[in-house]
């Protein structure tokens, strides 16, 4: 009895662990700043992405649900392609500050999702996260 019930244990602890690091696998993003991104696109390959900056001003080409864009920060910019999966805030338009979650593809920043900042709301938090 004592030996199946630590076989048991051992196998829901296994399952707990394997749901928990193939899950985290998925929704793990790694959060940069445009500049940064721009500076060194190699190191960041094959990852999931959430990069912040300022949507670059007469960038913006919208195709049905679909964008293109630059993210810009610091007089760098990462080009952007939204697929359009969600939809894109209202907030959203030149000049905003936008958070874009994706992947990089060929030094072009392949967007799933796209949030759009009031830039008076969130002013003082940006200015103390960098």
């Amino acid at each position: 009895m004592n030996r199946k019930f630590i076989t048991l244990l051992g196998l829901i602890a296994v399952s707990l662990f394997g749901i928990a690091f193939f899950s985290s696998k998925e929704t793990s993003y790694l959060l940069l700043d445009a500049s940064e991104l721009a500076a060194h696109q190699a190191n960041y390959s094959d990852q999931n992405l959430r990069v912040r900056g300022f949507v670059k001003a007469g960038s913006l080409v919208r195709e049905g649900k679909k964008a293109k864009f630059h993210l810009e920060l610091d007089n760098q910019s990462v080009p952007v392609y939204f697929t359009g999966a969600t939809l894109l805030p209202d907030a959203f338009k030149e000049g905003a500050r936008a958070r874009v979650d994706g992947k990089l593809e060929k030094g072009i920043l392949v967007a799933s999702h796209v949030e759009a900042k009031c830039a008076s709301k969130y002013e003082a938090g940006y200015a103390e996260e960098k």
